[in-house]
């Protein structure tokens, strides 16, 4: 593909694309590059161009977790827009395409009377997001219920993206993390479908549950354009370094030791920069109020984990990842 241009080989790929559309806190610049990929196919083409053109990607999701640079991104964004679902009822399992929206599949799982990952219902993410970053609540983690994963990786010969399929402890999960997530290389390895065990339950029994923890959600969670909650709960140095499939060997959380405490009592609540403000409501949660810049969000990130060091002697870990030129 010598001389060749991204724009030559990737039928659709648009130039210049704001990405303040494409995140939850409606905030960052422009990238370079911007494909929608709808199939799986379409991912693969997108990663290996981008690969052999050596131009710098990131797989964006619903754009949740993430704070884009103002300066945008210099390089493809490749947005998963994968939907496919194959339930497989007898076994009470599910193929899904790393792309679909959480609070769709679980409707469908629901449809079929299938549960486990209700805990989830109401976080504006993706599937792949939600491994990529472990996601949970109230003591419970996507990682407790995937079987194996496909991805899309380089191969270690002719460097040429390869799909592999691996059981669930490839991922090598911690709290609100994995391996994709602590990997700092600039090619990493891309997560296309996901297969989960769940469990057998009665439909009107699933949608209750669903109920009652989106009332909790919407008790608890702001209103409002954010990224969701911005750093992880502490965790004790000697259980740092555990890992596993699921959070069998995760703490309990006592209120007194969750990042949202913390930050409550440093009066985190009170604080703002620019158009960015911590919630009233909860204060792991920043918003953006009007128009607010990806800089004023991360200054107002770095004054209040500052606050919770001083007080606490704690230093916070964001959740939340920095994309683009910072």
């Amino acid at each position: 593909m010598k001389n060749k241009k991204i724009t030559d080989i990737l039928k659709g790929v648009r130039e210049h694309v704001v990405m303040r559309d494409y995140t939850t806190l409606h905030i960052g610049g422009v990238a370079d590059y911007f494909f929608e990929a709808k199939t799986i196919d379409d991912l693969i083409k997108a990663v290996r161009t981008a690969v052999d053109l050596k131009i710098p990607y990131f797989i964006l999701g619903n754009g949740s977790n993430i704070l884009f640079s103002d300066y945008g991104f210099a390089g493809l964004v490749i947005k998963n827009a994968t939907t496919n679902i194959s339930i497989m009822k007898e076994k009470s399992q599910v193929i899904v395409d790393a792309g679909v929206m959480l609070p769709r599949l679980i409707m469908a799982l629901a449809s079929d009377d299938l549960a486990g990952l209700e805990f989830l219902y109401g976080v504006p993410g993706t599937v792949g997001g939600a491994l990529y970053g472990n996601a949970g609540a109230w003591g419970n983690a996507i990682s407790d219920y995937l079987k194996n994963l496909t991805v899309l990786e380089k191969d270690s010969e002719s460097g040429i993206p390869k799909v592999s399929q691996y059981s669930a402890s490839w991922l090598d999960f911690t709290y609100r993390s994995s391996k994709l997530k602590r990997l700092k290389s600039k090619e990493k390895p891309v997560i296309l479908t996901a297969q989960f065990q769940l469990a057998r339950s009665q439909k009107e029994e699933i949608i209750r549950r669903l109920n009652v923890i989106q009332k909790k959600r919407q008790a608890t969670q702001p209103i409002g354009l954010s990224a969701g909650s911005i750093f992880r709960n502490p965790i004790p140095k000697e259980l740092k370094n555990i890992s596993g499939t699921g959070t069998k060997n995760m703490p309990e959380f006592a209120k007194e030791r969750t990042a949202g405490f913390m930050l409550e009592q440093v009066g985190a609540k009170k604080l703002k920069v620019g158009s960015a403000e911590v919630s009233g409501l909860h204060a792991n949660f920043i918003l953006n109020k009007n128009g607010a810049k990806g800089a004023e969000i991360r200054s107002l990130i770095e004054e209040i984990r500052d606050k919770v060091n001083e007080k606490f002697g704690i230093v916070l870990e964001e959740e939340i990842e920095y994309i683009g030129q910072w």
